[in-house]
Protein backbone atom coordinates (compact mmCIF):
# COMPACT_ATOMS: atom_id res chain seq x y z
CA UNK A 1 0.00 0.00 0.00
CA UNK A 2 0.79 3.52 -0.47
CA UNK A 3 2.33 5.52 1.67
CA UNK A 4 0.54 9.05 2.38
CA UNK A 5 3.53 11.65 0.90
CA UNK A 6 2.40 14.09 4.05
CA UNK A 7 2.73 11.90 6.49
CA UNK A 8 4.38 13.36 9.59
CA UNK A 9 8.06 12.73 9.59
CA UNK A 10 8.11 11.01 13.50
CA UNK A 11 5.82 8.39 11.55
CA UNK A 12 8.02 8.46 8.50
CA UNK A 13 10.90 7.60 10.69
CA UNK A 14 9.40 4.95 12.66
CA UNK A 15 8.71 3.60 8.93
CA UNK A 16 11.99 4.17 7.91
CA UNK A 17 13.33 1.69 11.27
CA UNK A 18 11.25 -0.76 10.00
CA UNK A 19 13.22 -1.33 6.76
CA UNK A 20 10.21 0.98 4.37
CA UNK A 21 11.53 1.75 1.21
CA UNK A 22 8.59 4.39 0.12
CA UNK A 23 9.38 6.45 3.56
CA UNK A 24 12.88 6.24 2.63
CA UNK A 25 11.99 7.86 -0.96
CA UNK A 26 9.39 10.60 0.24
CA UNK A 27 12.25 11.45 3.24
CA UNK A 28 15.09 11.85 0.43
CA UNK A 29 12.72 13.85 -1.84
CA UNK A 30 12.01 15.83 1.48
CA UNK A 31 15.65 16.85 2.20
CA UNK A 32 17.93 15.58 -0.73
CA UNK A 33 17.91 19.26 -2.63
CA UNK A 34 18.68 21.41 0.75
CA UNK A 35 21.37 18.39 2.00
CA UNK A 36 23.10 18.57 -1.97
CA UNK A 37 23.14 22.38 -1.77
CA UNK A 38 24.67 22.30 1.46
CA UNK A 39 27.56 19.91 0.40
CA UNK A 40 27.90 22.06 -2.81
CA UNK A 41 28.43 25.45 -0.39
CA UNK A 42 31.73 23.73 0.62
CA UNK A 43 32.82 21.79 -2.50
CA UNK A 44 32.02 24.24 -5.59
CA UNK A 45 31.41 20.86 -7.55
CA UNK A 46 28.27 19.90 -8.38
CA UNK A 47 29.35 16.38 -10.04
CA UNK A 48 31.17 15.60 -6.44
CA UNK A 49 28.29 16.91 -4.70
CA UNK A 50 26.08 15.07 -6.21
CA UNK A 51 28.11 11.69 -5.75
CA UNK A 52 28.45 12.78 -1.70
CA UNK A 53 24.80 13.18 -1.77
CA UNK A 54 24.45 9.57 -2.76
CA UNK A 55 26.88 8.94 0.16
CA UNK A 56 24.76 10.49 2.69
CA UNK A 57 21.57 8.92 2.10
CA UNK A 58 23.21 5.57 1.86
CA UNK A 59 24.64 5.30 4.99
CA UNK A 60 20.93 6.91 6.39
CA UNK A 61 19.35 3.54 4.64
CA UNK A 62 22.70 1.71 6.67
CA UNK A 63 22.04 3.18 9.83
CA UNK A 64 18.70 3.28 9.55
CA UNK A 65 18.00 1.28 12.84
CA UNK A 66 20.01 3.65 15.03
CA UNK A 67 17.68 6.30 14.21
CA UNK A 68 15.69 8.26 16.70
CA UNK A 69 12.56 9.31 15.22
CA UNK A 70 12.14 11.48 18.69
CA UNK A 71 15.64 13.39 17.57
CA UNK A 72 15.29 16.15 14.45
CA UNK A 73 16.09 14.04 11.18
CA UNK A 74 17.37 17.35 9.67
CA UNK A 75 19.92 18.04 11.81
CA UNK A 76 20.95 13.93 11.91
CA UNK A 77 20.95 14.87 7.97
CA UNK A 78 23.49 18.20 8.27
CA UNK A 79 25.32 16.56 10.65
CA UNK A 80 26.07 13.41 8.22
CA UNK A 81 26.86 15.59 5.77
CA UNK A 82 29.18 17.86 6.92
CA UNK A 83 30.77 14.66 8.17
CA UNK A 84 30.90 13.48 5.16
CA UNK A 85 31.85 16.30 3.37
CA UNK A 86 34.71 17.11 5.89
CA UNK A 87 36.30 13.34 6.07
CA UNK A 88 36.12 13.87 1.86
CA UNK A 89 38.17 16.92 1.78
CA UNK A 90 40.47 15.36 4.75
CA UNK A 91 41.14 12.88 2.32
CA UNK A 92 42.01 14.85 -0.57
CA UNK A 93 44.35 16.88 1.98
CA UNK A 94 45.99 13.35 2.72
CA UNK A 95 46.66 12.16 -0.68
CA UNK A 96 47.91 15.47 -1.70
CA UNK A 97 50.14 15.98 0.76
CA UNK A 98 51.41 12.62 0.00
CA UNK A 99 51.96 12.92 -3.62
CA UNK A 100 53.76 16.31 -2.87
CA UNK A 101 56.00 14.54 -0.36
CA UNK A 102 56.72 11.82 -3.55
CA UNK A 103 57.02 14.64 -5.87
CA UNK A 104 58.83 16.58 -4.28
CA UNK A 105 60.98 15.29 -1.82
CA UNK A 106 60.06 17.48 0.68
CA UNK A 107 58.84 17.46 4.06
CA UNK A 108 55.20 17.44 4.91
CA UNK A 109 53.70 20.89 6.16
CA UNK A 110 50.91 22.89 6.19
CA UNK A 111 52.06 25.27 3.87
CA UNK A 112 53.15 22.32 1.09
CA UNK A 113 49.58 22.54 -0.62
CA UNK A 114 49.10 25.97 -0.87
CA UNK A 115 52.82 26.74 -1.72
CA UNK A 116 51.88 24.08 -4.78
CA UNK A 117 48.49 25.38 -5.51
CA UNK A 118 50.38 28.98 -6.02
CA UNK A 119 53.13 27.00 -8.05
CA UNK A 120 53.56 27.37 -11.78
CA UNK A 121 53.28 23.76 -12.30
CA UNK A 122 49.33 24.18 -11.33
CA UNK A 123 48.63 27.43 -13.15
CA UNK A 124 50.40 25.56 -16.54
CA UNK A 125 48.48 22.28 -16.00
CA UNK A 126 45.02 24.25 -15.32
CA UNK A 127 45.81 26.63 -18.46
CA UNK A 128 46.73 23.95 -20.46
CA UNK A 129 43.85 21.91 -20.13
CA UNK A 130 41.13 24.59 -19.77
CA UNK A 131 42.69 25.88 -23.56
CA UNK A 132 41.25 22.67 -25.05
CA UNK A 133 38.01 23.10 -24.25
CA UNK A 134 35.79 24.54 -26.61
CA UNK A 135 35.67 28.79 -25.56
CA UNK A 136 32.36 28.55 -24.48
CA UNK A 137 32.82 25.83 -22.30
CA UNK A 138 36.11 27.13 -21.11
CA UNK A 139 34.27 30.48 -20.25
CA UNK A 140 31.59 28.72 -18.84
CA UNK A 141 34.09 26.84 -16.65
CA UNK A 142 35.97 29.69 -15.83
CA UNK A 143 33.66 31.88 -14.45
CA UNK A 144 32.20 29.21 -12.03
CA UNK A 145 35.48 27.55 -11.06
CA UNK A 146 37.75 30.15 -10.73
CA UNK A 147 35.50 33.17 -10.44
CA UNK A 148 33.19 31.20 -7.92
CA UNK A 149 30.03 32.21 -9.61
CA UNK A 150 26.45 30.39 -9.24
CA UNK A 151 25.10 28.54 -12.53
CA UNK A 152 22.29 31.07 -12.30
CA UNK A 153 24.69 34.22 -12.42
CA UNK A 154 26.63 32.24 -15.74
CA UNK A 155 23.49 31.37 -16.97
CA UNK A 156 22.11 35.59 -16.22
CA UNK A 157 25.59 37.19 -18.00
CA UNK A 158 25.33 34.58 -21.05
CA UNK A 159 22.19 34.56 -21.74
CA UNK A 160 21.74 30.60 -21.68
CA UNK A 161 19.62 27.97 -19.22
CA UNK A 162 20.85 26.57 -16.24
CA UNK A 163 20.69 23.42 -17.61
CA UNK A 164 23.22 24.25 -19.99
CA UNK A 165 25.49 25.69 -17.46
CA UNK A 166 25.09 22.39 -15.67
CA UNK A 167 25.88 20.70 -18.89
CA UNK A 168 29.01 22.33 -19.92
CA UNK A 169 30.52 21.73 -16.47
CA UNK A 170 29.48 18.72 -16.27
CA UNK A 171 31.55 17.64 -19.46
CA UNK A 172 33.99 19.96 -19.11
CA UNK A 173 34.84 18.22 -15.15
CA UNK A 174 34.95 14.72 -17.32
CA UNK A 175 37.61 16.14 -20.17
CA UNK A 176 39.86 17.76 -17.51
CA UNK A 177 39.73 15.19 -15.44
CA UNK A 178 40.51 12.53 -17.71
CA UNK A 179 43.37 14.73 -19.32
CA UNK A 180 45.15 15.52 -15.95
CA UNK A 181 44.76 11.05 -15.24
CA UNK A 182 46.59 10.61 -19.13
CA UNK A 183 49.11 12.79 -17.19
CA UNK A 184 50.12 11.01 -13.87
CA UNK A 185 48.23 10.82 -10.57
CA UNK A 186 49.69 13.76 -9.08
CA UNK A 187 48.60 16.20 -11.98
CA UNK A 188 44.94 14.49 -11.14
CA UNK A 189 45.44 15.19 -7.69
CA UNK A 190 46.69 18.70 -8.11
CA UNK A 191 44.09 19.52 -10.44
CA UNK A 192 41.00 18.69 -7.86
CA UNK A 193 42.62 20.51 -5.23
CA UNK A 194 43.02 23.41 -7.16
CA UNK A 195 39.57 23.31 -8.29
CA UNK A 196 37.89 23.04 -4.72
CA UNK A 197 40.03 25.35 -3.75
CA UNK A 198 38.81 27.83 -6.42
CA UNK A 199 36.57 30.09 -5.18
Amino acid sequence: MDIDQNLPEKELLCLLHRGDMQAFDILYHRYSQIIYANILKFLKDETTAEDLLQDVFLRIWENRSKIDPEQSFAAFLFTCSRNITFNFKRRLKLEMESEIHLAYGQSESENNIDKVLDSKEAIILVENLLSKLPKQRQKIFRLSKLDGKSYQEIAEEMGISIATVRDHIVKANKFIRNGALQDNGFSALLLTLFLFSAH
